[in-house]
């Protein structure tokens, strides 16, 4: 492969990232969420499972009874589609291979932090928010942490009753390295209560 048939490969690549992440593949991204979660706690299911719902339901992703509400912890003022724009003109305007850059000014490194505070945090936010209040009683938080510089959660951490004064139905995390259900209710769907609390991977 020579040099222009280099370059013509990774525009083509990057732009495929900035069609990825764009806001028509949110339900996309969001089943993939939600399958990761599935898979890393060994929960059998196929694409077909998983089903986007109206943007007028609160719930993203409904998985047998499950109504996954997905929500990303990335890193501080991160904005993901800015970054893949910015890699793929910088690909778009390349003379040469050399003056590719991969860095955009997206990142802010954030300070190390207990991904189970973040979580804790994220899940208490959230069950401030007004649209919440009526529904979260029906709602399995899903909150998929890319932020860097986290601390994976371990069992000494797991405090069930802060979760469950939330009043959410469930809440869950996943990233590449943990699938945990932090809390479930009675209501929760079977398979989410007997995956309470058990680390994965």
């Amino acid at each position: 492969m020579d040099d222009r048939e280099t370059h013509n490969h990774l525009l083509k690549s990057a732009w495929d990232d900035v069609e990825y992440f764009s806001n028509p593949n949110k339900e996309v991204r969001e089943r993939w969420v939600v399958s990761e979660f599935l898979s890393i706690l060994g929960i059998a299911h196929q694409e077909n499972d998983l089903i986007s719902l109206e943007q007028a339901n609160k719930a993203d992703v409904r998985f047998l009874s499950a109504n996954f509400q997905v929500k990303e912890l990335p890193n501080p003022n991160f904005k993901r589609g800015k970054m893949y724009k910015d890699v793929y003109n910088s690909i778009k305007d390349a003379k040469s291979l050399e003056d590719i850059s991969w860095v955009s000014d997206v990142h802010e490194i954030p300070p190390a932090a207990s991904m189970y505070e973040l979580v804790l945090g994220k899940a208490a936010e959230l069950s401030d928010i007004e649209s919440y209040k009526a529904l979260k009683g029906e709602l399995d938080i899903l909150i998929y942490v890319t932020r860097t510089r986290a601390s994976l959660i371990q069992p000494s951490e797991l405090n069930a009753g802060a979760f469950a004064k939330l009043g959410w139905r469930s809440v869950s995390c996943v990233n590449s390295k943990q699938a945990i259900v932090l809390f479930s209710s009675p209501s929760a769907p079977e398979f989410i209560k007997k995956c309470s609390q058990v680390f994965m991977r």
